[in-house]
């Protein structure tokens, strides 16, 4: 695919054309945009080894570049072949050209992946390799609320594959706008350039103001959404479309050449991308690229005078780094994952960088060299029937490898997500107690071959409310403020009691330990929860859609029928003592004043890293717990003028006895049960274990739950 300009044609030769040809995007080789291409690659490479999470701008100048080389290509073609684009060598030459080396990386990604990691990790991986194969992997980093973010441990050694997925995307639906655009050109009478100039402009302001709008209340999902990248693409269109007739004046060419590039360099050093993009802010390096761009003379870069920037741009040594790109960015970013995994850090020095980017340079020159080169010189050599032929076998070949790939990762995931949960029916309590052991039955913890649940099912762990998607989601955005309804699956015809559990995470690990206790006595348990949204009163603009969530709550518990709410009373944070929220004792006066009753659950420690991750890299469970230090030495929620019909539960001594005897840590296994699942949540099993002590403790209390 070559980088072309758009150029008039001579009114010699517009009399010949049809119409529809008029003013079509001419193909043809820009070594300046070659060498921006190369250039951009270089620094999203660059400030991912050395720029502490810093945002290049190169991908969107990717983007953008992408929007200008289909653009002109596509539209050519649909023009003139009668508004029809060949699917079989189109698709076969994006398989030649993506699909194959994206194919090789992904699968080497996995298997290196699956080799080094913790097999917690495993069902992630194969989940994100067939999201990368199939080009959608940015909605599966939000749809497992991975944001994008700098190289650290616990990032996705597939990450990078987002931007290649919204270019895959953009490949599938670019070439249906290309054939509206003559359709539509032939019915007025017009030319398709036009047309399809103004289908883009109306694509680029609609995924601008989107991107915008997004990025008001949730810039992590704004940074990788399709919807929100698209008017970048939209952007490289208009410029292959419109930009091309535009010549700076000579004495123009110099500074705005100057001006562009340095835009294009300064990007990442100046804005914060990761923070600002795809916004506004995003027209930073597009602008640099336009300038370049009509700065150029009529015959390329390397033709304009020595000291100009589009001559710098054509020079070898970018040429270089643009034919070399694609592998460049596909392997730096896995090797960069891995090296920090195998040496156990957070980050990487200058030592590290170079070792990765040397290793990154030889791969993409092995890549390209066995390659990319040789299914680009073997499509060129061969005749048209012969190159078609060619194509239908790379496309089955791509196609069978997308079905096997999707296909057993499919399985994989299915047997994951589809295994019972533990069943407490024939619970081996006599060697599996859990939270049990520090109960007077048991005077020592029992022998047992493992701990339970395996380390392999920990992932499973989190409450099912979550699967099932009606939690709503932390932060703001639109209809985030709304009561969400989580109906309970086993609810009795004649419920007893009528319990609701709400106040963010750490509220919703209770849920199984109720609905154990709800299947003994005939409660209807309920879960209305927004995830990171604990009772408080604040005035922050980031829990701006909490407080109101909060104040929806209150309405909805006047209007229906709730007999206890159960909620986190305190917070242990990772880093931090245990605490009330500010305004809490007021929203839980709030809470029952409706005429509900209360349950306040002192909150849990924190061991702030991975428990599961931990305990599969062989670390003993005293290694992977969380530190008892923040944990107050009385409960905070004692001394507290409570209103009536509130209750608190403290589990914390069978959750943490190692630290009721003084230790310092809480061990991950008490009673051979992993009490947490993550860095933070407890585990559905242990939460189960905890049953008869909060049983217990209400029964002392609201002794009516269980008449």
């Amino acid at each position: 695919m070559s980088l072309a300009r758009t150029t008039s044609l001579s009114p010699h030769c517009e009399d010949s054309q049809d119409v529809l040809a008029r003013r079509l995007p001419e193909r043809r080789y820009l070594p300046e945009l070659h060498g921006v291409r190369g250039l951009a690659l270089a620094g999203v490479v660059v400030f991912h080894l050395f720029g502490n999470g810093r945002v290049s701008g190169g991908i969107d100048i990717f983007l953008a570049v992408s929007g200008f080389l289909f653009t002109g290509m596509l539209l050519r073609e649909a023009a003139t072949h009668g508004g029809r684009i060949d699917p079989l060598r189109y698709y076969g030459r994006l398989a030649r050209r993506i699909l194959v080396p994206a194919a090789l990386v992904i699968a080497v990604t996995l298997a290196v992946g699956l080799a080094l990691f913790p097999v917690t990790r495993h069902s992630q991986l194969w989940a994100e390799a067939r999201a990368s194969l199939l080009y959608f992997e940015n909605w599966e980093l939000i749809s497992s609320q991975l944001a994008y973010g700098a190289a650290g441990p616990e990032t996705s050694p597939f990450q990078h594959f987002w931007s290649l997925s919204v270019q895959g995307q953009f490949y599938i639906v670019w070439p249906v706008l290309a054939m509206v655009a003559v359709f539509a050109a032939r019915l007025v009478k017009t030319s398709a350039a036009r047309v399809m100039a103004v289908l883009v402009g109306i694509v680029f302001i609609a995924s601008f103001a989107y991107a915008i709008y997004v990025g008001s209340y949730n810039q992590d999902e704004a940074y990788l959404l399709t919807t929100t990248r698209v008017w970048q693409l939209a952007f490289g269109g208009l410029l292959a479309l419109t930009a091309g007739s535009i010549r700076l004046p000579k004495p123009l060419r110099f500074p705005a050449g100057w001006i562009g590039l340095a835009m294009i360099v300064s990007c990442g050093i100046v804005l914060d991308g990761r923070q600002l993009f795809p916004g506004p802010w995003a027209l930073w390096p597009l602008i640099g690229l336009t300038l370049v761009f009509i700065a150029a003379g009529q015959k390329g870069g390397n033709h304009d005078p020595v000291g100009s920037a589009t001559h710098f741009l054509s020079n070898r040594a970018l040429s270089w780094i643009g034919d070399h790109a694609y592998g460049l960015y596909l392997w730096h970013w896995p090797l960069i994952i891995f090296y920090l995994e195998l040496r156990g850090r957070d980050s990487f020095g200058l030592r590290g960088a170079v070792i990765i980017l040397a290793i990154t340079v030889v791969l993409a020159m092995l890549t390209y060299r066995f390659i990319e080169l040789p299914l680009k010189n073997r499509q060129q050599s061969r005749p048209q029937d012969t190159a078609r032929r060619a194509n239908k076998i790379v496309v089955s070949a791509a196609a069978a490898a997308l079905a096997v790939a999707g296909t057993g990762a499919t399985l994989v995931l299915h047997e994951e997500r589809s295994r019972p949960a533990t069943d407490f029916v024939d619970w081996d309590w006599d060697h599996y107690p859990g939270a049990l052991i520090t109960t007077p039955e048991y005077a020592d913890t029992p022998e047992a071959a493992n701990y339970l649940p395996a380390v392999e099912d920990l992932q499973r762990e989190l409450a099912d409310i979550y699967r099932t998607g009606c939690v709503t989601a932390m932060a703001n955005g639109p209809g985030l403020d709304k009561v969400k309804v989580c109906e309970d699956p086993d609810a009795p015809e004649d419920p007893t009691a009528r319990i609701v559990i709400s106040g963010g995470s750490h509220s919703a690990h209770w849920y199984e330990a109720y609905k154990t206790l709800g299947a003994i006595y005939g409660w209807e348990v309920l879960v209305v929860n927004k995830d990171a949204c604990v009772f408080s009163i604040s005035d922050s603009e980031g829990t701006k859609d909490c407080q109101a969530w909060i104040g929806n709550y209150i309405e909805w518990l006047e209007e229906n029928d709730v007999d206890l709410v159960v909620t986190a009373g305190t917070r242990i944070l990772a880093a931090s003592d245990e605490q009330i929220e500010d305004g809490a004792i007021e929203r839980w006066q709030q809470i029952t004043d409706t005429g509900t009753d209360l349950v306040l659950m002192r909150g849990t420690p924190r061991p702030g890293e991975m428990v599961n991750d931990c305990l599969a890299s062989g670390n003993t469970p005293e290694e992977c717990g969380a530190s008892s230090a923040h944990i107050a030495d009385t409960n905070p929620l004692s001394g507290l003028d409570l209103p009536d019909g509130v209750y608190t539960v403290d589990v914390t001594d069978s959750v943490c006895p190692d630290g009721r005897n003084g230790a310092d840590t809480c061990t991950a296994v008490v009673g051979n049960v992993v009490v947490w699942y993550d860095g933070s949540h407890l585990t559905n099993t242990f939460a189960r274990t905890l049953a008869p002590l909060i049983e217990e403790q209400l029964k002392q209390q609201a002794a009516w739950l269980f008449e």
